[in-house]
């Protein structure tokens, strides 16, 4: 690490982001990373609150801390993926260019998701970040010329302020030159998890916006504490569990296994007070965005070999790999033993009313039949693949964190693509047909479960999911549906009078008509895994 701030051959400022949950002792963190002496870096902090910084004059003084407000650059295709915080995008452009500074360092809030703000940093991104100038510029073009349209009817009409009109341009300058990827670099991803707490958030029916202040999260980011704790490690290259000095070895042990099931190829420590040595989160190299979307462990069991799973401090994981699809009411069970959150991001804005309405979510309700049921109770984190009678050309995508369990459409399965939109390298394309099983393709079960005292609780769960499959009549009279020379359209309309679909409707991007329909690009519906 020193001589990193002479360094000539690294021109773009190095940022490490810091998240964690609430209390985890993130910010606990940044203060002994600037009341350090040992990096010898002038280190540059962007912070939510500086009012939360127990920090003096003096050190301030030898750094520089910024804390910022909320300003939301939002995208014309809407999704949240796409939602960037103008003034992060200001911010950071500014201490780059000013290269006053040899790190930079961003704490998000406790109620954050990393990848959020890691997408600002990502060459991955940069042509959207390159449309999404232009569309600032579109907008801005069709406002003014909307004001003076009005105007010149006799309107008074105001015209855009000077001073937003320069915010705005400032901001299309860095979108339009494919965002921060071209002034900083994002180093390290460092997630804070507080020992203390974090088994028991997995059995939490709290929302994030129980704990903030009514009105202030956006319906768009509003999950459970489970889920988000679980996509701040997931994401993390560097997990950091603190706290350690106020649970016994067992608990520590326990943690540190769901901490590495969840996340296996993190750089994980333990702390106490948030004292770590400061080169493992600084300067680090070890950030790479499309390794970051492939290191949860559930990822990695469905890209793995099978092998018989072992148990670390009580913690394992069960991969379900099944071949046949279930029934598609399956997943309601009346008595409330597995509740189920239906994904509704696909829905219609023209909902129709004469619907029945969806029952509302009942978190204590949910937490209560998890914790009674014995296969389910000690269930943590599962996700993955699944295939349904009634939606023959589309993937289902399960995710669950403690108690809640999301489940929504996905892509086309595989067998039901244009090879031509494959990947032209030859070895993703051979280990993309592995996944081809007899005459129905990839179409599969594949689901992941990470646990305590997996092995008690596997057979609980096989036995779960087998009683949702087709039956062997139902399964032969599904593939007699499907072998025949019908349009898929009338295959589905008799698979739905086969079997009781009570799911909403899952949107097909690839299918022209749906997406003219819907008046959109086909940009609305990707998800981050």
């Amino acid at each position: 690490m020193p001589g990193l701030a002479s360094n000539s051959a690294i021109e773009r400022l190095p940022v490490t982001i810091l998240s964690g949950f609430l209390g985890s002792g993130k910010t606990t963190l940044l203060e002994w990373i600037l009341r350090s002496k040992d990096h010898g870096l002038r280190v540059a902090v962007i912070v939510n609150d500086i009012g939360e910084l127990n920090i003096d004059a003096a050190l301030l003084g030898a750094h520089k801390v910024k804390q910022t407000a909320e300003k939301i650059v939002q995208f014309e295709n809407g999704c949240i993926c796409c939602t960037l915080r103008g003034d992060l995008l200001e911010e950071v452009a500014s201490l780059a260019e000013a290269k006053a500074f040899d790190y930079l360092i961003i704490e998000s809030t406790g109620v954050s998701e990393p990848q959020q703000v890691a997408e600002s940093f990502a060459e991955e991104f940069a042509e959207m970040h390159v449309q999404a100038a232009q569309d600032m510029r579109d907008e801005a073009t069709r406002v003014k010329a909307e004001a003076r349209a009005r105007q010149n009817g006799g309107e008074e009409v105001p015209m855009p302020v000077e001073a937003d009109e320069a915010a705005t341009l400032r901001l299309e300058q860095i979108l339009g030159s494919g965002g921060l990827s071209r002034l900083a670099r994002l180093d390290t991803c460092v997630t804070v998890v507080d020992a203390l707490s974090f088994l028991s958030c997995f059995n939490s029916a709290q929302f994030i916006s129980d704990l903030e202040n009514p009105g202030t999260v956006d319906e768009q980011d509003e999950k459970n504490i489970s889920d988000l704790m679980v996509d701040q490690v997931e994401f993390a290259d560097v997990i950091i569990i603190n706290k350690a000095d106020l649970v016994d070895e067992a608990t520590l042990e326990q943690v540190k296994g769901v901490v590495r099931r969840l996340n296996p190829d993190a750089d994980i420590l333990v702390s106490t007070r948030s004292r770590i040595d400061l080169k493992r989160v600084l300067d680090t190299g070890r950030f790479s965005f499309a390794k970051s979307l492939l290191s949860p462990g559930w990822l990695q069991s469905l890209r793995e070999e099978q092998k018989p799973e072992t148990e670390e401090y009580g913690i394992g994981r069960q991969l379900n790999a099944i071949t046949i699809p279930p029934a598609a009411d399956a997943g309601w069970d009346d008595d409330g033993d597995v509740e189920m959150d239906v994904d509704a991001a696909d829905e219609s804005e023209d909902e129709d009313e004469d619907l029945d309405p969806q029952p509302q979510l009942d978190p204590v309700g949910r937490l209560k039949a998890k914790l009674a049921d014995p296969g389910f109770a000690p269930l943590l984190r599962s996700k993955g693949f699944f295939w349904l009678a009634t939606r023959p050309m589309l993937s289902g995508e399960w995710s669950q964190a403690g108690v809640m369990l999301t489940v929504g459409g996905g892509s086309r399965w595989l067998c039901e693509t244009d090879e031509s939109n494959w990947p032209a390298e030859a070895d993703v394309r051979a280990k993309m047909m592995e996944d081809f099983q007899g005459k129905w393709g990839d179409r599969r079960q594949e689901l992941v479960f990470i646990g305590q005292t997996i092995k008690t609780i596997q057979p609980l769960l096989t036995a779960e999911l087998e009683a949702c499959l087709l039956n062997d009549t139902e399964w032969a009279a599904w593939q007699k549906v499907m072998k025949s020379k019908k349009s898929i359209k009338s295959k589905v309309k008799k698979l739905e009078e086969m079997f009781e679909d009570g799911w909403e409707d899952w949107i097909d991007e690839e299918d022209p008509e749906i997406m003219a329909l819907l008046g959109q690009d086909g940009h609305e519906g990707h998800g981050h895994a």
